[in-house]
C-alpha cells in the first residue's frame, strides 16, 4: 500500500574526512563518565556513543522529548513490528515475517468502512533474557497502550485500533476503525512491544487492581533491568552517567559485530563536541550536535564522517488552556498570532539556527523531501511574508498600538506581554525571535527550560505563553494539534498537544487524511489542513532542522543505510535501526 515517505532529500552532501583520528578510548575532555573500556579484554570491540542529554529510562516510561539524542538509539536495544528500508525510507517488516498489503491479503477493507490487518511474527523470536516473544506479548502491549494512563509517544495509531486478537502464537490481528495509511509502518513510537512474562503480573496487580500506574512505572524494569529484543541488551545503567549494552549472541538478524556499546550521557552539546575533538566518542546520532557544531567537526578534519539530512520541523506554539498559571489571553486572538508571525524574519532565523546552511526555513507544513510537498509548497511564505509594516497593521486591527515607550498596548493600557520559552539545547536561538518581537513592541519575557526539566512532561505542558519547540518529522507534526493528544494527569501528561488547542474541523480533516490510501487523495487533504492552519495559526512554522550523525574514522556505520533512516521523531525507522551491522574496523 502507499506510504507517506519516499527517498529523503539531501540537504548537504556526505563529507568524509580522511585525516587520522585519535583512539576511541582516550579520556573525555570534560564531564560525563569515563568510557567503560579499560576493564574489557583487548579483543573486545567497544563503541562509545554520546547523548547531549540525560536518559531518564527506556521504552514508554522514558520522557517524550527527542532532544539531545534521547530517542536516537532506541533500535539499538529495542525492535518494533516495522522499521525502514536501507535506502528508500519505506517501511519494511522487522519483527514480522512479511509486509502486510492489500495485494497479499494482509490488509483488508471491510464493508463497514474499517480495515483488518494481519501481522505475522517471525519464527523463533526471543527477548534478551531468552524467553520467546509471541503474540501474548503483543496482546499485552495492546492492553497496556489502550489504557489512558499509559504514556504513548505517537498515540494516533492506537486510537484507531478498535480491537485486537491473537489466533495463534505468531498471528496478531488488528481491527482498525478506518483505513489507515500507516498500518504497515508502525514503529516503536506508536507500538512498543512489552514482555508479558516480566510485566503482566505486576501490571494486573498495580495498575488494574490497585489503580496505581505510578508504582508500576517505578519498577526497575524501565531503567536498570530493561529487557527487549534488540541487538544489544542493557547490562549497566547509571542515571545521568551511562548505559552499557552487550551484544545479544542469538539476535534474530545475527550476532552484532561490536561486543559492547557504552552510551555516555552529557548535560550539554558543547561537552559532547569537546569529547569528539578529544577522540573519546566514536558515534553520534541525530539530535546530539547542533548543525554549526557538526560543521566544526567537519572543518577540523580530525575524525571521520558527518552526514546531514532533513530533520524535525520546528515552530512556535502557543498556550490555549486559560487555566494554565500566568496565562496571557492576548494570544487567543488569531490576529495577534498572525501579526507576530509576520514580524519574524524566518529566513534569517532558519539560517542562524542551521549554522549558516541556507534554505532551511519552513514555508510549508511538510518538508521538501515529502512526496506531498507540491500540495503545500510555500503556503506559509505566500500567506505571511516577512513584513514589519504588515505585522503592525494586523496587530493594530486586533487593538494593539505602539505607545511612546515603543510597547504595544490596548485601549485599557495593558501591554501585549507574555513569556516565550524553549529548552536549554535551543537557548541561543531564543533571543533571535525575542529581538524581532521586542522591535515589534511586544513586552516579552524569555525563559530557558533547564536540562533537568526537559523530560518533565507535566512541567512542559504548562507553559503560559509561547514556546519554540519541535514535533517529529514529516507529517508527525499533525499530532501536535490533535485534541486526543492533549496532555492530562490521566495520561501522565504524555500527549503531544502541549498547547491544548482544539478545533473540530481540524480533527475531521486529519482523520480524512489518514484514511486515504491514495497519494493524490492525501495530497488534497493535507492542502486543506494547511489552509485551515494558515487561517487559525495555532503554531508558527519556523525551520526544518538540519539533522546530522557522525562516525569516526574506523567505525563502519551509516555508510549504506543513512538515506533510508530518519531522525527519531518519525514513527518508524531511526538511523540506528541496523546497529547489528555496525563494526569497528581499525
Amino acid at each position: 500500500m502507499p506510504t507517506s515517505l519516499l527517498p529523503r532529500w539531501a540537504l548537504l552532501p556526505v563529507v568524509c574526512v580522511l585525516a587520522a583520528c585519535a583512539p576511541a578510548a582516550a579520556p573525555p575532555a570534560s564531564g560525563g563518565a569515563a568510557p567503560a573500556t579499560q576493564a574489557q579484554p583487548a579483543s573486545k570491540k567497544v563503541l562509545n556513543v554520546a547523548l547531549s542529554s540525560f536518559l531518564e529510562g527506556f521504552s514508554i516510561a522514558s520522557g517524550s522529548s527527542t532532544g539531545g539524542g534521547r530517542f536516537s538509539y532506541i533500535e539499538l536495544h529495542s525492535q518494533a513490528l516495522f522499521t525502514s528500508d536501507k535506502t528508500t525510507g519505506r517501511p519494511i517488516p522487522r519483527l514480522l515475517a512479511e509486509q502486510p498489503s492489500i495485494d497479499n491479503g494482509g490488509l483488508k477493507l471491510t464493508d463497514a468502512g474499517g480495515m483488518i490487518a494481519t501481522y505475522k511474527l517471525r519464527p523463533n523470536l526471543k527477548w534478551a533474557d531468552g524467553a520467546p516473544l509471541t503474540t501474548r506479548d503483543l496482546m499485552f502491549t495492546y492492553k497496556v497502550q489502550r489504557n489512558p494512563t499509559t504514556p504513548v509517544f505517537d498515540s494516533g495509531p492506537m486510537k484507531l485500533m478498535d480491537s485486537a486478537s491473537a489466533p495463534d502464537d505468531s498471528t496478531f490481528v488488528v481491527n482498525w476503525s478506518q483505513p489507515y495509511y500507516l498500518a504497515d509502518a508502525i514503529g516503536l513510537r506508536a507500538f512498543w512491544p512489552l514482555p508479558a512474562h516480566l510485566l503482566e503480573q505486576d501490571y494486573t496487580t498495580l495498575v488494574e487492581e490497585q489503580k496505581d500506574p505510578t508504582a508500576w512505572f517505578a519498577k526497575p524494569y524501565w531503567t536498570s533491568e530493561y529487557v527487549h529484543v534488540g541487538p544489544y541488551k542493557l547490562v549497566d545503567y547509571v542515571p545521568q552517567v551511562h548505559a552499557v549494552f552487550e551484544a545479544v549472541d542469538d539476535y534474530f538478524l545475527g550476532r552484532p559485530k561490536i561486543d559492547r556499546v557504552v552510551m555516555r550521557q552529557f548535560n550539554d552539546k558543547n561537552t559532547v563536541l569537546a569529547n569528539i575533538l578529544a577522540g573519546s566518542i566514536d558515534l553520534l546520532s541525530d539530535g546530539v550536535l547542533d548543525p554549526d557544531q557538526a560543521l566544526e567537526v567537519q572543518r577540523r578534519g580530525e575524525l571521520g564522517k558527518i552526514y546531514f539530512s532533513t530533520g524535525t520541523t520546528r515552530f512556535i506554539s502557543f498556550q490555549f488552556d486559560s487555566a494554565t498559571p500566568s496565562f496571557r489571553p492576548a494570544v487567543l486572538d488569531k490576529r495577534v498570532r498572525q501579526g507576530l508571525y509576520s514580524a519574524i524574519d524566518r529566513a534569517t532565523y532558519a539560517e542562524t539556527a542551521a549554522g549558516g546552511i541556507p534554505n532551511t526555513a519552513a514555508f510549508a507544513l511538510l518538508p521538501p523531501d515529502n512526496p506531498l510537498y507540491s500540495f503545500v509548497k510555500d503556503g506559509w511564505k505566500d500567506r505571511y511574508p516577512y513584513d514589519v509594516n504588515r505585522a503592525s497593521a494586523i496587530l493594530a486591527d486586533a487593538g494593539w498600538h505602539k505607545g511612546a515607550d515603543g510597547l504595544l498596548a490596548n485601549a485599557a493600557g495593558d501591554h501585549l506581554k507574555f513569556e516565550l520559552r524553549t529548552t536549554v539545547d535551543m537557548e541561543r536561538w531564543l533571543p533571535i525571535v525575542g529581538d524581532m518581537w521586542r522591535q515589534a513592541g511586544v513586552d516579552l519575557d524569555l525563559y530557558v527550560v533547564p536540562a533537568p526539566l526537559v523530560g518533565d512532561r507535566e512541567f512542559r505542558q504548562a507553559f503560559p505563553g509561547g514556546e519554540i519547540t519541535a514535533r517529529g518529522s514529516q507529517d508527525s507534526i499533525l499530532t501536535r494539534l490533535e485534541l486526543s493528544e492533549s496532555p492530562t494527569a490521566a495520561n501522565r501528561y504524555s500527549g503531544n498537544n502541549r498547547g491544548h488547542w482544539s478545533n473540530e474541523q481540524y480533527e475531521q480533516l486529519v482523520r480524512a487524511y489518514r484514511a486515504n490510501l491514495r497519494e493524490e487523495g492525501r495530497g488534497q487533504a493535507i492542502k486543506q489542513i494547511q489552509d485551515l492552519l494558515l487561517d487559525e495559526m495555532p503554531f508558527l512554522l519556523m525551520n526544518y532542522d538540519v539533522s546530522n550523525v557522525f562516525a569516526r574514522k574506523g567505525v563502519a556505520a551509516y555508510q549504506d543505510d543513512f538515506a533510508g533512516g530518519s531522525e527519531s521523531g518519525r514513527i518508524y525507522g531511526t538511523f540506528g535501526r541496523n546497529a547489528h551491522e555496525w563494526d569497528i574496523v581499525d
